[in-house]
């Protein structure tokens, strides 16, 4: 499964919603239907800052029909509905090593559930905060 790192750049919010929309407009380009983003859990005493503002941002581009989906780390279980989903798309990401961790520090973004990639027209700016 393709994985962007965005916690390592220690981004404010804001800049973190600029490297997901690059990476989704990247991924997207490449045909790739689905990806994961780190973000961390916030661990740093922020109480998951980084997590919780690109979680709503994908809440955004979900209901905008940018993305297709997303799957929190914490759910990214083949008991959930939605990641079963996802592994349909390809076998090769059940052998994710984040796959039955519970981990909150990831998220799992649905660019398109069957390669339609009419998403990509649909203007979409990050928030500003």
């Amino acid at each position: 499964m393709e994985t962007a790192n965005i916690e390592k750049f220690m981004p404010t919010v804001y800049q973190a919603e600029i490297l997901v929309k690059n990476n989704l407009e990247t991924y997207r380009r490449k045909g790739i239907k689905a990806f994961k983003i780190i973000h961390g859990y916030g661990s740093t005493g922020k109480g998951g800052g980084l997590r919780t503002g690109l979680r709503a941002y994908l809440t955004q581009l979900k209901k905008a029909k940018i993305i297709a989906d997303f799957v929190a780390g914490e759910d990214w279980s083949v008991f959930n509905e939605t990641t079963r989903k996802v592994l349909d798309l390809d076998n090769n990401f059940r052998k994710d090593s984040d796959l039955e961790k519970s981990n909150a520090g990831i998220t799992v973004i649905v660019i398109s559930w069957d390669g339609d990639s009419s998403l990509a027209s649909t203007p979409y700016r990050p928030t500003q905060s």
